[in-house]
Order: structure tokens, then C-alpha cells, then sequence
């Protein structure tokens, strides 16, 4: 016979709850479940948005926007009895996408307190958002968005597990010169999250936005061809994985593609360059699980 009492899962009577960003300054309320004996807060900010590519006559060089970053993770183990009987979130909303020559927004910060405000002292854990990514110019692609940061200690931090995980940076745009977006790879850094890939560049020829390559079971999200939208970001629950969105293609002599939306806590791409830029895709809105056994 399998003896698993130990495992917070629903068979042991796990109480499992997820908030969603409601708005910027919107406040949620945990109450504490009854007959429980530890907390599990795992807290992710929001990504950034991606950059727009650069918009200029046929033939003239344009860089393609860049990525924007990925949110920070982090995770709290905590006795239940030294918490409170309720706790107040705030999940950070995603970073808007940038216009056309125009950077993205930041990545809002995801809260979890005391009380509803973010004084350090009412912070129970926090995890911070993605920088923005950077609009492609006449002399390069836009520059990737940084990852969240991850925040300094905090005095409920004394009597639990804290465990803080930053984020993933976005890509750059392809070169002004004409070039790819770049592409970025799922998986590779110990988070499961991706900024945003880099929208193309051009100066004659069409070119596509960056990918959001694959790895084992994890499918690769093509950047848009000449001209097209790149792909939204993936969000799987079980297996969890989530991804920034792929690049938009370049368009010498029409309209450039808009970068694709990242998945939760996941950066927005850039957008392709073109007579009209393609716009960024917006980062993705933060999240926060708690879960008690």
C-alpha cells in the first residue's frame, strides 16, 4: 500500500487557491482554511512588455524591437498559526506593448501583506516585475528587458523557508542592417518562465521574428514570417510552464508584424520594423498560488 500522508495534495485535504491580477491598485483577500498546519505562498510578478520595431521609409534601416523581461518568482513555506487570519494581494498586471518606435511598460510587482499597502513591514513575500523592452532605431535592434529582480529579506522571512528566483531577461531585435529576431530558449535558467523574443529588422529583405525554441516536451512558438504576428506566449498548468511571446516578422515595404503576448509572469516580444512598425506584445499578468495542508 502506498503511505503518502505527508503530501499536500487533495486526497490529504489541500486547500489550493489562485489570484489573478484584477487591476492595478485592486486588493484580494486569503482567509486562512481551518485545520491546517503550514502555508505554501508561491508569488510571480509580471512581465514587461516588448519593444516596438523601428518605423522608416522602404529601404532605410530598421531594427526590430526587443523582448521584454520576465517577472521574478518567489516562494514562502510558512507555519500557518504565525500568519494571520486573512492576508491581502495585489498581482501585478502586465506590461502594455510598446507603439510602433516605442518601448514597452514595465511588469507590475505581485504583493502578498499584512494589511492592504506595500511598507515593508506589511510584506509577508513580493515578487517583482520585468523591465521593458527597448524600440528598435535606425542603428540597432531594441535592447532586451532585464529580469525581475529578486527582493530584499523581509521580517516575516525570519520564521519560514523563503526562497526568491529572478527572472528571465528579454532578447534583443534583429539588426537594423536586416536580421532574425532573436530567438530565446525555454528552459534554459532554473525558472520556469522566458522574457520575450526579439521582433525582426530590415532594410530590403522581410525577415522573421525570433522563436520561442523548445526543449523535450516543450513546443517551439515560431516567430512571425515577413510581415505576421508572432505567437502569444504558452500557459500549461500541468505539466506548469509558461513562455514569453515570439517576435514579429519585418516588413521592407509595408507594415511590420506586432510581437506576441506573454503567458503569465512571461516578457511580450518585440515588434517587427517595417514603413509601419509592428507594435510589442504586452507581458504577462502576474499570479499568485497558495496552498495549505
Amino acid at each position: 500500500m502506498l503511505d503518502l500522508p505527508h503530501l499536500p495534495s487533495a486526497i490529504s485535504g489541500a486547500d489550493i487557491q489562485f489570484f489573478n491580477a484584477l487591476g492595478t491598485n485592486d486588493w484580494q483577500t486569503w482567509i486562512k482554511p481551518r485545520g491546517k498546519s503550514m502555508v505554501l505562498i508561491i508569488t510571480i510578478g509580471a512581465g514587461a512588455g516588448g519593444g516596438g520595431g523601428f518605423s522608416a521609409a522602404a529601404a532605410s534601416a530598421r531594427g526590430g524591437g526587443g523582448g521584454g523581461g520576465s517577472a521574478a518568482v518567489s516562494k514562502l513555506l510558512y507555519p500557518i498559526d504565525l500568519l494571520p487570519n486573512q492576508l491581502c494581494i495585489n498581482v501585478g498586471a502586465g506590461g502594455t506593448g510598446g507603439a510602433a518606435s516605442a518601448a514597452g511598460a514595465a511588469g507590475g510587482n505581485t504583493s502578498v501583506c499584512i494589511r492592504p499597502d506595500t511598507t515593508t513591514q506589511n510584506k509577508v513575500v513580493q515578487a517583482l516585475g520585468g523591465s521593458s523592452g527597448g524600440a528598435g532605431s535606425a542603428t540597432a535592434g531594441g535592447t532586451g528587458g532585464a529580469g525581475g529582480v529578486t527582493p530584499g529579506s523581509m521580517p516575516f522571512h525570519l520564521m519560514g523557508v523563503f526562497a526568491p528566483i529572478a527572472g528571465v531577461a528579454g532578447v534583443a531585435g534583429g539588426a537594423q542592417t536586416g536580421a532574425i529576431g532573436t530567438a530565446i530558449t525555454w528552459g534554459s535558467a532554473a525558472i520556469g518562465l522566458t522574457g520575450g523574443a526579439g521582433g525582426g529588422g530590415t532594410t530590403s529583405a522581410d525577415f522573421a521574428g525570433g522563436a520561442q525554441t523548445g526543449g523535450g516536451w516543450f513546443p517551439t512558438i515560431v516567430g512571425g514570417l515577413a510581415a505576421s504576428r508572432g505567437g502569444d506566449g504558452l500557459y500549461s498548468q500541468a505539466p506548469w510552464a509558461v513562455c514569453g511571446g515570439s517576435g514579429g516578422g519585418s516588413s521592407n515595404a509595408a507594415t511590420g508584424g506586432d510581437g506576441g503576448n506573454g503567458a503569465i509572469g512571461c516578457g511580450g516580444a518585440g515588434g517587427g520594423g517595417g514603413v509601419t512598425a509592428g507594435k510589442g506584445g504586452a507581458g504577462g499578468n502576474g499570479l499568485v498560488i497558495i496552498q495549505s495542508w
